[in-house]
C-alpha cells in the first residue's frame, strides 16, 4: 500500500501507467488508427485530411495527415481541441516506423512505448 497523502506519480510510472494527459493522447492516436484502417467510424474519418502531394515525393508514404485549414473547419470552441485539428498533430509527431505498423495491437504497444 501507499500512504494517503504520498505522490502517486512514481506509484503510477513503476505499474507502467500513462499520466492522464498522454492516457488521452493515446486513445485518440488508437482511434485515430483505426479510422485510418477502415474499422472505426466513418463520421470521424470525414475529419480527416491525407497530405497530398501533385507530385509524388518521400512524404507521401509516410501517412501524414494534413491541418485544415482556418477557412476549411469552422469551430464553436479552440481550435486546438477540435478533432480535425489535434488529430493530425498529434499523427505526424509519431515516428513513421510506428505510424505505418499494419496491426492495431503492435500500434497500440509501439505507441504506448514512444509516448512512455
Amino acid at each position: 500500500g501507499v500512504p494517503r497523502y504520498s505522490p502517486i506519480t512514481p506509484v503510477l510510472r513503476e505499474l507502467h501507467w500513462l499520466p492522464i494527459g498522454l492516457r488521452v493522447q493515446f486513445k485518440v492516436l488508437v482511434i485515430t488508427f483505426k479510422v485510418l484502417h477502415g474499422s472505426g467510424p466513418s463520421y470521424l474519418r470525414d475529419c480527416l485530411l491525407t497530405h497530398e502531394s501533385l507530385r509524388p515525393i518521400r512524404s507521401h508514404r509516410l501517412g501524414l495527415l494534413r491541418v485544415p485549414s482556418t477557412s476549411q473547419c469552422r469551430l464553436a470552441g479552440p481550435r486546438r481541441r477540435a478533432f480535425s485539428v489535434a488529430v493530425p498533430v498529434l499523427w505526424n509527431q509519431l515516428p513513421p516506423e510506428v505510424r505505418t505498423i499494419p496491426t492495431l495491437l503492435a500500434f497500440r504497444k509501439a505507441t504506448k512505448t514512444w509516448l512512455f
